[in-house]
């Protein structure tokens, strides 16, 4: 059996990862391109034939009632996650959302609540906990390798989009106007935040508390040669609190970095530190005889091999391929929408927080459970 998948938005994330993953060879066995839907008809035209597609559509209603799809990937501005998921669950379409799920804890519910009821299958990106290399963070870690953890530090800074190479003035299909980061809905932590987030949690489980501090750094940008007008918070800093006494710093923003890693990790502990950066493991500890020790464990994302894993947004396609593997093998998701929720508390807590300037204490929970590959 090929599950019939069709993704809606052929922007950036798309163009460079998801259609050259769902259009490789080796998956097609598994899982069928049935479709491709955007906004702009050349742009789904032009998407459809570079990536033999079976269909195209500049209308997602129409795709959903005529594609005769078992699944959906939503790869649309952020914005928009929330109503397209809620219109496929509620056409009995299995749901793969890109990051962030919804924008509110209220909506996140809404969905969670739909999918129970429709009993479709959704996986809500990203899916970074179940990397190989966190899962042997937490492995040490559970170990006591640090002893008593005090204090984490992550984050996710990066220049704003539209100093991305892809984006080319002048042709319609790559000429994707990305100012949509810096309106409401937008911004870095929405974008690049929600993987540290998700990468925290997954080590640490879910926060109790939240302060934030957040704001406008740049008030203006030039995107395409337009002046845009920033609405969104370009720049977070939060403060969380795990529980017994354990507090993590985390940063987003839109600016030059200052080297740190993407989603690194640095956890402080009564007997050691345990640093992670691009897959690699550092550890000064009292509990090692040699006090120092490095370890360079496999960062593989799971059902990533052979050409996958040199494309673009591997970790997306893994996502997808988790539900497909849901799909035929009718299992529950562990790269579930209950993490993904939590997530989105977080956020509007510390942006309610900033607002405030109030610590906002958290409600939802999650489980993290194993995921097995098929």
């Amino acid at each position: 059996m090929s599950i019939r998948i069709g993704i809606v938005g052929c922007g950036s994330v798309s163009q460079r990862g998801l259609l050259p993953h769902l259009s490789a060879e080796d998956v097609k066995d598994k899982v069928r391109l049935a479709a491709i839907c955007d906004v702009v008809e050349e742009r789904a035209k032009a998407c459809k034939e570079r990536f033999n597609a079976d269909e195209w559509y500049s209308s997602y209603e129409d795709m959903l009632s005529k594609a005769g799809l078992d699944a959906v990937t939503i790869a649309t501005p952020i914005q928009l996650h929330y109503e397209q998921a809620l219109k496929a669950i509620r056409a009995g379409v299995h749901v793969h959302l890109n990051k962030p799920m919804t924008l509110t804890v209220e909506e996140a519910d809404t969905l969670l609540n739909e999918r129970d009821r429709a009993e479709v299958k959704l996986v809500a990106s990203p899916g970074i906990a179940f990397r190989k290399d966190i899962e042997r963070v937490r492995s040490m870690l559970k170990d006591g390798i640090v002893g008593k953890i005090y204090w984490v530090r992550t984050g996710a800074t990066a220049e704003g989009h539209e100093y991305e190479d892809f984006r080319k003035p002048g042709d319609l299909v790559v000429a994707i106007d990305p100012s949509w980061y810096y309106k409401r809905g937008g911004g870095p932590v929405y974008d690049m935040g929600i993987y540290a987030l998700h990468l925290i949690t997954g080590v640490l489980g879910p926060a109790m508390r939240v302060t934030a501090m957040s704001g406008i750094g740049l008030k203006r940008r030039i995107i395409l040669g337009k002046e845009v007008e920033v609405e969104m918070d370009d720049n977070t800093v939060m403060l969380l609190d795990f529980g017994d006494s354990i507090f993590a710093l985390l940063h987003s923003a839109f600016c030059m970095g200052d080297g740190e890693p993407f989603s690194g990790l640095h956890i402080a502990g009564s007997d050691g530190v345990l640093k992670l950066e691009h897959g690699h493991i550092e550890v000064w500890s009292r509990k090692l005889e040699s006090w120092h020790y490095i370890e360079e464990p496999s960062s593989r994302l799971p059902y990533v091999s052979g050409v996958h894993v040199k494309l673009p947004e591997a970790h997306i396609y893994s996502d997808i391929m988790h539900l497909i593997d849901c799909i035929l093998n009718d299992k529950e998701p562990v790269i579930s929408g209950e993490h993904a929720r939590h997530v989105i508390e977080i956020i509007e807590k510390a942006y309610l927080s900033a607002k405030t300037e109030k610590t906002q204490h958290l409600q939802t929970s999650f489980q993290l459970k194993p995921l097995k590959e098929w």
